[in-house]
């Protein structure tokens, strides 16, 4: 019972941390590319990447942002 408690800790501090990262870069990105200021701050993107299924797809989403972010500037 005790190893579910932290391994469900550790998935929770890790999608904070990926989402802390991922998601402030990929809307930032798609703010500025659309001519606006970038104001996501880390620990928005990191609350982003705290809820179950949004911080599952930060990663490909950033990559995504990234590979399309070559071709469009």
């Amino acid at each position: 019972m005790k190893y579910s408690c932290s391994v469900l800790l550790t998935v929770l501090v890790i999608s904070a941390v990926m989402g802390s990262l991922c998601w402030t870069y990929s809307i930032n990105t798609w703010l500025v590319f659309l001519g606006k200021e970038p104001i996501i701050k880390w620990y928005q993107g990191m609350l982003i990447g705290c809820v179950p299924y949004l911080g599952q797809i930060s990663l490909p989403v950033a990559a995504i942002t990234w590979i399309l972010m070559l071709f469009l500037i």
